[in-house]
């Protein structure tokens, strides 16, 4: 599925997935957003697995900086949902 040559390239479109979530984030698309980070999240989930089981050692900081990225794309989801299902109680008593 994966050599060594298009791991960084694979890499690189996470990071760039990551990068639109941000922008339509900061952009008010928040669907579109979660979307994209989602998609993040899932691709570096891959490619960390392919790391893990066919270059344990090899390219430990790629697969720390896609860790990252995984965990920065979640927790960008937890926060766009909790804004989105916010209610203030106060403005909805007369």
């Amino acid at each position: 599925m994966f050599d060594a040559g298009n791991i960084s390239d694979v890499a690189g479109r996470v990071r760039q997935i990551y990068a639109k979530g941000v922008e339509l984030r900061r952009a008010a698309r928040f669907g579109e957003a979660i979307n994209a980070f989602r998609e993040a999240a899932a691709q570096a989930d891959i490619l960390v697995d392919h790391i893990e089981k066919e270059m344990p050692d090899e390219i430990l900081d790629m697969k720390n900086a896609l860790l990252e990225i995984r965990s920065r794309a979640l927790a960008s989801v937890e926060l766009i949902q909790e804004i989105n299902g916010f209610v203030n109680a106060d403005l909805m008593n007369p």
